[in-house]
């Protein structure tokens, strides 16, 4: 799986005229994608890295970035692509960054090569030999942060194999030629479903918003797009505020949260039938997949494992839980009989796994509370609460809390930003319709705390909404 790369320069000297990346007007072919990925491995190989240097990427523009990236992994030098929201981030460290000048007002410690128009020229390059690109399953070719849902994001490390569990199902399910990765190249994710779309010599297209991610799909024809759930509440609102017609549209992959009824019906609604809940992209490639309806029918069905991996509960004692039985999700990949196994890598979810092999994530464990009480095996619906502002009340922003209340079941806290039209007693009916209890309190706030990678802060949102109550 670690030849993906291979894949992408040969289809760079195959068909050099054929479209590989577009980006409103400008569309830059396989054969200027091969060059410019060139010229930047020799401008970098001549600042003659260390092996176990890390160089940052604080790249805007898309296609520029995501040259970088794979000029990087030409000459073996492991990179990580940032964003100025993550300035100031005790985790972060790098030996170098590869950015513009506004990069250098936010970093202005780092060691910056300043990026011009120039190092994408191969007359202009430096004549410096190149090293072997990355090769070997384990080898760490990449770091990315993670969430930060539950505190700080850390630097995540990728094996190269990882990429290649991300890039050779998309390869061989899919057979969709034109792909929109809404996702962002600071994810692992996004960086390699663009990678997914080069390897199998399709056309990969990036848009800067929503708006315009929906104009390049009635434009071009885009028939699969890949997006984190904050990212496809977004396209539903543009798709229906505009109108448009995204009949080329064929498939959404979604990830990072789990999937609800109001965002699975108004996706198949106003963008396409076939919505899929992809888990485990970020830790160990692609873990499982399944219908958005089938998630929806099941709340917390996250589909069956796929070949090549391990997944399991564990206990807090660390021992392994049995079939059915609740507790910290973690995966590895599945290595041949006789083999060293893998470390077990942490999701950071809590969950169980059915003898057949069907995962079921109830939600993050730090924000679970009590991980032995009776509602921790049932879904939070925070979730499903959020979404319902967002795209039935067009809210700018919401993220909703579980409270304990004086009753018997615990009480919906949600806060919302610019919804005045929201109202209570009409969402708790919707709850109600959909099977969840709890009384709903709502709260205008002035913004949802978030975190550098735009997840809820779960704990800073609760104190901000007992403030509110408090007023």
């Amino acid at each position: 799986m670690d030849d993906w790369f291979d894949y992408i320069l040969d289809h760079t000297r195959s068909q050099p005229e054929a479209p590989a990346a577009v980006m409103e007007d400008r569309v830059v072919t396989y054969g200027m994608l091969g060059a410019a990925i060139d010229a930047c491995a020799r401008r970098l190989a001549a600042q003659n890295f260390a092996a176990d240097d890390v160089v940052a990427l604080c790249i805007a523009d898309p296609i520029r970035h995501l040259t970088l990236g794979l000029a990087l992994f030409r000459i073996g030098i492991r990179a990580i692509s940032i964003e100025p929201a993550h300035r100031g981030l005790s985790a972060l460290s790098f030996s170098a960054l590869v950015g513009d000048e506004a990069a250098r007002k936010h970093f202005p410690a780092a060691r910056l090569l300043p990026l011009t128009d120039d190092w994408f020229n191969p007359a202009t390059a430096p004549a410096v030999a190149l090293a072997e690109p990355f090769s070997g399953g384990r080898t760490i070719w990449r770091y990315s942060l993670t969430s930060g849902t539950t505190g700080e994001p850390k630097m995540l490390a990728t094996p190269l194999e990882y990429v290649g569990r991300n890039v050779l199902p998309g390869n061989a399910i899919y057979g969709c030629a034109r792909t929109l990765p809404m996702l962002g190249l600071t994810s692992i994710w996004g960086f390699t479903a663009a990678c997914c779309a080069l390897a199998s010599r399709r056309t990969v297209y990036f848009a800067t918003s929503p708006f315009q991610a929906v104009r390049m799909i009635e434009l071009f024809g885009i028939d699969l797009v890949f997006a984190g759930t904050e990212q496809l509440v977004a396209l539903v609102r543009a798709a229906r505020k505009t109108g448009a017609t995204v009949d080329s549209l064929r498939t959404v992959i979604v990830g990072g949260s789990q999937m609800t009824r109001a965002l699975a019906e108004a996706a198949a609604l106003h963008l396409c039938k076939d919505v899929r809940n992809r888990y485990g992209s970020s830790e160990v490639g692609m873990i499982s997949e399944v219908p958005a309806r089938e998630a929806v029918s099941r709340p917390g069905y996250a589909g069956r494992v796929a070949p090549g991996v391990e997944i399991a509960a564990f206990r807090p004692d660390g021992r392994p839980c049995a079939p059915g039985e609740a507790g910290n999700v973690m995966s590895r990949v599945r290595r041949a009989r006789g083999a060293a196994p893998d470390p077990w890598v942490d999701h950071g979810d809590f969950g169980w796994i059915d003898a057949d092999g069907a995962i079921v994530i109830l939600g993050r464990t730090a924000e679970i509370g009590d991980l032995s009480a009776p509602a921790a095996r049932e879904v939070s619906p925070v979730h499903e609460v959020e979404h319902l502002l967002r795209l039935e009340w067009d809210a700018a922003d919401a993220a909703a809390v579980m409270v304990e209340g004086d009753g018997a079941a615990p009480e919906i806290w949600v806060g919302a930003v610019d919804c005045k039209d929201a109202d209570a007693a009409v969402l708790q009916g919707l709850m109600r319709g959909r099977g969840i209890a709890g009384t709903v309190r709502l709260f205008h706030l002035q913004a949802v705390p978030r975190g550098a990678n735009g997840k809820v802060q779960r704990g800073a949102l609760a104190a901000a909404l007992r403030a509110a109550a408090a007023l």
